[in-house]
């Protein structure tokens, strides 16, 4: 993986008002004379951990590491409505305690970088509550270092996220809580690893399914300005996945599968937003 720079101002620009843009074509399709707008940026440090088991729950591999990032999102605000859309980009490393195939322990690391797209729709069914969907997209790259005994891999996950959720907001002195829970079950899910003198294999993990908690303050830093500290739990537990072959210039010449994985995130975001 190429090293990224986390802030891309030119980019995150066009990003940013490409996706404002839309989110105010539909919200005056849908009627809304004057919507309420909000654009936000976020510095993301997370703590990632990775866990992987067997079928009798005897743990293979455990990794952890920090990951940091950026995070831009643009909102609207129609009435009891609102529609948001979010980017996100992490990178980093995680420490690599585990074991080769023929059950050797192995310490190594693991690059590791994660991108993320989400469209999320909320409505406000009483003054303090909140109710929405959401449908994300989650790439996930991991590139295992080799060691003096066995040799590293790439590999990567996608998933197609689809998740219902609810928050809670009250305006405390100068600022506002927003607490949230969400729920969430793949819709599209895929894998695909390149061991070395392997083919490229694609692999299909099992059923998942993800539970995020979030805490955030919101207070004014000046006129239409704001600044946030949030808090986010995030995890997803993935069953066993389907064996799929090996092969070597087309002949098979064994056979793998994902073990159940769980997949813990703890993230730390300190925004900067302004609503015009």
């Amino acid at each position: 993986m190429k090293p990224v720079t986390h802030w891309r101002s030119i980019a995150t620009t066009a990003v940013s008002f490409c996706l404002l843009s839309a989110l105010a074509g539909a919200a005056v399709a849908a009627g809304c004379v004057q919507p309420e707008r909000l654009w936000q940026a976020s510095h993301v440090v997370n703590r990632s951990n990775w866990t992987e088991r067997d079928s009798a729950g005897r743990q293979l591999v455990h990794e952890n590491g920090t990951l940091h990032g950026a995070e831009i999102s643009v909102a609207l605000r129609c009435m009891d409505w609102s529609l948001q859309a979010t980017l996100e980009q992490l990178d980093g490393s995680r420490s690599y305690d585990g074991e080769t195939s023929s059950g050797a322990p192995a310490l190594s690391s693991s690059r590791i970088r994660q991108q993320s797209g989400q469209l999320q729709a909320g409505w406000q069914f009483m003054p303090q509550w909140q109710i929405g969907a959401r449908l994300s997209r989650l790439a996930l790259w991991r590139d295992i270092a080799s060691t003096a005994s066995a040799s590293g891999f790439p590999e990567r996950f996608d998933w197609t996220v689809l998740s219902v959720g609810t928050q809670w907001t009250r305006v405390l002195g100068p600022g506002q809580l927003n607490l949230s829970a969400w729920l969430g079950k793949p819709l599209m899910s895929r894998m695909r690893i390149d061991l070395p003198g392997r083919d490229p294999t694609a692999l299909q993990p099992g059923s998942t399914h993800s539970t995020e908690l979030s805490a955030g303050w919101r207070a004014p830093l000046g006129a239409n300005w704001h600044w946030q500290a949030q808090l986010r739990y995030r995890r997803t537990d993935m069953n066993q996945g389907a064996p799929g072959f090996i092969t070597r210039d087309g002949t098979p010449v064994g056979v793998a599968f994902q073990p159940a994985t769980s997949m813990v995130d703890r993230a730390a975001l300190i925004s900067i937003s302004r609503d015009f």
